[in-house]
């Protein structure tokens, strides 16, 4: 190979590089500023923070190539990226060590195989209020029935719903397009109610999530009065436009009550959030936190609140 044609190929393989790095670069930015607001731009928001690494790394080769000498573009690029990833999933925040109102909701999906890992998980987790989408055939279990003789077991749609406190309502609000809504209502310990809005959104990526919210506000019209605590699988990633058009003055309480790693989907790399809670500042949990099931389709979160009396006096439930 001459000198000209080798000095050539390096050329491509150069423009080749760099022009990977564009192609995976540009989308994930204009992912982030568009986020899901229309149906072409919502792809984009799925793009993982971390591909940003592989574009630094290959933009990194690109202008080693052309220009003969180490240049740090690439690798800032790439260090960047890990750093977003993490932030973007991360919370350095401690579980409380009060007690506390535990709520488990899980997306655990079909029920593959032996019912017993998914009873075990949530027996051995042994939470106030217990909230799990799939797996309802775990409630034969023999572990489940012997649990579920000190619960109120209750079936919704595809919702499997235990708990412990006295539940004052449960009620399936809407179950339509895809889009399923459920209201619970319990009485805490100090004889206050706690209300929840249990969701569940449609996966179907080709659905616009603007049309899916859309709909969502038609059915939460029929809503009777504000939850407190609204969580659910709402299939949309943490940075979600549409997530915080959902319900007016409600907020992702990750960002301030989140504990360790955030993804919950796949369970077994979990790279996004998809099953999150929303609160207002008056009801904010006093932590978050995901934990692997080692079944099922994602992880669960495993949310602690205080009662509503010591909300407002600062004084922890008993």
């Amino acid at each position: 190979m001459t000198q000209g044609s080798s000095s050539q190929a390096t050329r491509v393989a150069s423009s080749l590089l760099i022009g990977g790095a564009v192609l995976i670069g540009l989308p994930w930015f204009v992912g982030q500023v568009a986020s899901d607001r229309w149906w072409w731009s919502q792809w984009l928001l799925w793009i993982p923070t971390f591909m940003l690494c592989v574009a630094g790394l290959l933009l990194w080769g690109g202008l080693q190539l052309r220009h003969s000498r180490w240049h740090p573009a690439g690798l800032a690029l790439a260090v960047i990226g890990l750093l977003l990833f993490v932030y973007m999933l991360w919370s350095p925040g401690e579980p409380p060590k009060v007690p506390s109102i535990r709520i488990l909701h899980w997306t655990a999906g079909p029920t593959l195989g032996s019912t017993e890992p998914y009873a075990r998980f949530i027996v051995d987790t042994n939470a106030d209020i217990t909230i799990v989408e799939g797996a309802r055939r775990a409630a034969t279990d023999p572990a489940m029935r012997k649990w579920g003789s000190n619960v109120t077991l209750a079936m919704r749609g595809q919702f499997l719903i235990a708990s412990k406190l006295p539940i004052i309502r449960l009620r399936t609000v809407a179950w339509a397009r895809d889009i399923l809504l459920i209201t619970m209502e319990v009485q805490q310990p100090d004889k206050r109610p706690l209300s929840l809005l249990i969701v569940d959104l449609p996966s179907n990526p080709d659905r616009s999530r603007g049309e899916v919210i859309n709909s969502a506000h038609e059915l939460l019209s029929r809503l009777d009065a504000p939850p407190d605590l609204v969580l659910g699988d709402f299939n949309l990633t943490q940075g979600s436009w549409q997530l915080r058009r959902f319900l007016p003055g409600y907020e992702p309480a990750w960002s301030t009550a989140g504990t360790g790693w955030g993804g919950t989907w796949p369970r077994t790399m979990p790279i996004y959030r998809l099953d999150h809670v929303l609160t207002t500042r008056a009801m904010t949990p006093r932590s978050i936190t995901t934990v692997d099931p080692e079944c099922g389709g994602h992880r669960a979160q495993l949310i602690e609140v205080k009662s509503d009396s010591a909300q407002n006096q600062g004084e922890p439930s008993q």
